[in-house]
């Protein structure tokens, strides 16, 4: 492992882990609670939320009832799929992407975003999302398009399921993925 100073002083970490996470890892989480159920169907996908890895032990999300924060992984193994990009990110690009998360911490979620995607599915009106607030998927997309990475095209709906069909991501298989046995340099 090894730990340096990065933009504005923000401690990077960066590791080598064979069969581990890897930093920027989407994790793509199918929920069983009533609002996840809904999120499922209305948006007809086995997602219903999304967090992204940002060291070996946490990850960067928020949902309905937490704001933007680090958290570490918790969810049920085989109720989530692990997604990787495709694309290199150079050392500055990760600084930045770390920089724009960094940013939004503690910021609530995006509730006009998730009506009015709600009302788009079922009448068609335009979605709204508000200035200064996010929701799971929106955060993920905005976070590497500040480093030019476009992950979805802008004519596209976003939702989790819609993210996890990207060009610029693939699948990991989960038994290639091991939390306990790494190698640290």
């Amino acid at each position: 492992m090894v730990i340096e100073m990065g933009l504005e002083g923000m401690i990077l970490i960066e590791w080598q882990g064979d069969g581990m996470l890897e930093q920027f890892d989407l994790i793509f989480y199918r929920g069983e609670t009533p609002i996840a159920r809904i999120i499922q169907r209305l948006t007809n996908s086995q997602y219903s939320h999304v967090a992204m890895v940002i060291d070996p032990l946490h990850l960067i999300q928020l949902d309905w009832k937490t704001p933007v924060s680090i958290q570490h992984l918790a969810y049920p193994i085989g109720q989530y799929d692990i997604y990787r990009l495709k694309v290199a990110l150079t050392e500055t690009e990760k600084a930045k992407v770390i920089f724009f998360i960094r940013e939004w911490i503690s910021t609530g979620y995006d509730w006009k975003l998730i009506f009015s995607r709600f009302f788009n599915i079922l009448f068609g009106t335009p979605i709204i999302s508000s200035v200064h607030r996010y929701n799971c998927d929106e955060l993920i997309v905005d976070a590497f398009r500040y480093v030019g990475v476009n992950l979805i095209d802008s004519d596209i709906k976003l939702t989790p399921d819609t993210l996890s069909k990207s060009r610029l991501l693939y699948k990991v298989d989960e038994n290639s993925i091991s939390f306990f046995t790494s190698k640290i340099t």
